[in-house]
Formats: structure tokens, C-alpha cells, sequence
């Protein structure tokens, strides 16, 4: 993932957290927001232009206030996504400049994965809702009209299984350590055991 889009997200992620893919919702979804700004701030004001065209000023402003209605449907698209990261997943929602909410999931506490496709359109132009189910309850999260939901799927499956592996060979190497640590403050405290010393004594007789 770029540098860019880490620092667009830069908020949501914790130290040393990266952004592996970015699930966003199908730009199909956002097409009514569209079709009522270009009728209402395009259409209409060019209709009233051609009957008063000397309230030329009106109608610019008119289209102005289209065109910021217009960047702020296609930021509210760009921030409603998914962040998959190398940590677990989280849930961005832009609903306005001054309003952003967040939500995480960890992988560990990611019990199962669904996706769902129904109706012609959404086979069609390939967007569907994906869920995620959480451990310990019946609390699911979901990604509604979500661009290409298998593709989801797939990635984070493949992120899940990429940090459950990272997991478990850290957890193994600290375990490593604390054992050898251990085992080093016993012997400066108690001694090597007998049976240590009396193979280190067989050994040195041998030689």
C-alpha cells in the first residue's frame, strides 16, 4: 500500500500498523446522490437560465454549492471503507468534514467471514455486503455494497492467516527467551543441579 494512502488513514492506524488493502463500497451505490445533485444544481438551474438569463449570478452560485455537494459525496465514498491492515481491520465512516467514526477488529477476534451477493444488479456490477463475525457474542460488522466482496474475502483470509502465523512464531520465540532466562537466573542463584555436574565431572575424567 502507498505512503500516501497510509498518511490519508494515518488517524486510524496504531504504531507500526500498515495498511495491507482498502475495501471500498461500489461507486454504484453513491449513483442516486449524483443523479439528485446533477438535477438540482445542473439541470434545474440551466433550465431557469434559458427562461431568466440575467440571474446569471444565482445560478453560478447555484452550481458552486452542486460541485461542494458533489466532492463531499465522493469523499464520503473514498472514507466509508474497510482497513485491512497487518493488525486486524478497521471500520472507517466519513459522514461529513467534521464527523468520523471508527471502529477495530483484531484477527484474533475474528470468528468467520461471510459475504453476500443478492440480485441481479449487484451480480452484476460485482458488490454485495461482507461481514464479519466477532468472538465471544452474536456482534457482527458489515461493509454494506462493498466493491468485489469475494476479493475481500480473500484478502483478509490471507492477512488473517499471515498475522496468526507472525503470532505464533513471536509468541514461540518470547517463550524461547523467558525459558533461557529463567534457566540462567536458577543457576546464578542455586547452582548447576548434580546431575549436571557429575556429566561435566564423566566428561573431563574421560578426556
Amino acid at each position: 500500500m502507498s505512503v500516501f494512502k497510509d498518511y490519508l488513514f494515518l488517524d486510524y492506524l496504531e504504531e507500526d500498523e500498515k495498511i495491507l488493502f482498502i475495501a471500498h463500497r461500489h461507486f454504484f451505490a453513491f449513483i442516486p446522490d449524483f443523479l439528485r445533485i446533477l438535477i438540482f444544481h445542473a439541470v434545474i438551474p440551466v433550465c431557469f437560465w434559458y427562461l431568466f438569463p440575467q440571474l446569471m449570478g444565482i445560478y453560478t452560485i447555484w452550481g458552486a454549492i452542486g460541485v461542494v455537494r458533489l466532492l463531499l459525496v465522493i469523499q464520503d465514498w473514498y472514507y466509508d471503507c474497510w482497513l485491512i491492515t497487518n493488525m486486524g481491520v478497521v471500520g472507517v465512516e466519513w459522514t461529513g468534514y467534521f464527523e468520523r467514526t471508527s471502529s477495530r477488529v483484531e484477527f484474533q477476534s475474528i470468528e468467520g467471514i461471510s459475504c453476500t451477493i443478492k440480485g441481479v444488479m449487484q451480480t452484476i456490477f460485482g458488490y454485495g455486503d461482507i461481514t464479519l463475525a466477532k468472538l465471544g457474542g452474536p456482534t457482527t460488522v458489515t461493509l454494506q455494497d462493498a466493491y468485489r466482496p469475494k476479493r475481500i474475502e480473500k484478502n483478509l483470509v490471507s492477512a488473517q492467516e499471515k498475522f496468526v502465523t507472525n503470532k505464533s512464531f513471536t509468541d514461540q520465540e518470547v517463550l524461547k527467551q523467558l525459558l533461557s532466562d529463567l534457566v540462567i537466573d536458577h543457576v546464578k542463584k542455586h547452582g548447576l543441579p548434580e546431575v549436571v555436574k557429575k556429566e561435566s565431572k564423566t566428561q573431563n575424567v574421560s578426556k
